[in-house]
């Protein structure tokens, strides 16, 4: 049985790039960008069919569960879908994935996630390098990229707000690599995976009440299934409030795109926990949410 492990930047990346190898009939490696530090950012298309979804995780360098988890997931899925294996005797993996692919992108700021791990001096250009030794926040608190951004909020979505000057809308190279994917291939769902409170944020969209329904359907399922606070976030709500709540994130900026149904997936830090625990915690909570999302979504 696979283990989640936390792996450094380096070995995540190679472990995408050797599952893509290993199975080449269900799976395809891609770089879909590079950071601003000239860290690549790695992709991993596993399936055959033509519908899309997305799993997203690591736009914050403190979020260090979430990417490792993604990877055991599209390496479980190849595995599954090689030896014809049914997962929690429901989902038929071979059977899914042959008319969808799923995404899987674990890492979109490799820079923040690698300031985690080894401190500033981990940066090599010299300007960003010494602008972000100079601000006070420690490197295991600090989430934003190389330029100090934070990615989660850089997506350009109807209500955007500029809050730095010089920073526009997908003005990062980890916000331009999402966003051209997002485009290229639309897809059918988006989720993102992140460490806050345990809840499954799902995002309602105007005069989209198809849509709608099967979003709160599928994650008032999510949230009976492993136990998610289930919250709402309505983009026609927030324009009759003027509120800027979630302007710039990537669930917005898809739900926008393609009016599909889109999802933030979150889950506590497990702060005290003993870490092989914990990551197994973790994974076990979130693993068949996209087969979920496939099994489920020809029958709503």
């Amino acid at each position: 049985m696979m283990e989640t492990t936390i792996f450094a930047y380096e070995n995540l990346y190679y472990e995408l790039w050797e599952t893509a190898r290993r199975y080449r009939a269900i799976a395809q490696f891609r770089v879909i960008g590079n950071s601003h530090d000239e860290r690549m950012i790695p992709m991993i298309e596993v399936g055959q069919g033509d519908q899309v979804i997305f799993c997203v995780s690591g736009l914050n360098g403190t979020e260090r569960h979430m990417p490792s988890c993604l990877l055991r997931m599209a390496k479980e899925y190849c595995r599954a879908w090689e030896c014809g294996w049914v997962l929690e005797e429901l989902y038929d993996v071979k059977q899914l994935l042959s008319g969808w692919k799923i995404c899987f992108i674990p890492l979109l700021n490799p820079d923040g996630y690698e300031i985690y791990e080894k401190g500033y001096t981990v940066i090599r250009n010299p300007v960003y390098r010494q602008m972000l030794r100079m601000q006070e926040t420690a490197c295991t608190e600090y989430f934003c990229n190389a330029r100090g951004m934070n990615l989660q909020k850089n997506f350009p979505t109807s209500y955007y707000r500029k809050m730095r000057i010089y920073h526009e809308p997908a003005s990062e190279n980890e916000t331009k690599a999402l966003v051209r994917i997002l485009q290229e291939y639309q897809g059918k769902g988006f989720f993102s995976f992140g460490q806050a409170d345990k809840r499954i944020v799902y995002f309602r969209q105007p005069q989209a009440f198809g849509v709608n329904q099967k979003s709160y359907r599928l994650a008032r399922h999510f949230q009976k299934q492993a136990g998610f606070c289930m919250e709402k976030f309505s983009l026609e709500q927030q324009k009759k409030e003027h509120a800027v709540q979630g302007e710039g994130t990537p669930e917005r900026y898809y739900a926008e795109l393609t009016r599909q149904p889109s999802f933030r997936i979150e889950l506590p830090s497990g702060m005290g926990e003993e870490e092989s625990s914990l990551l197994e915690n973790r994974y076990q909570q979130i693993y068949t949410i996209p087969l979920e999302y496939i099994f489920s979504v020809g029958e709503l």
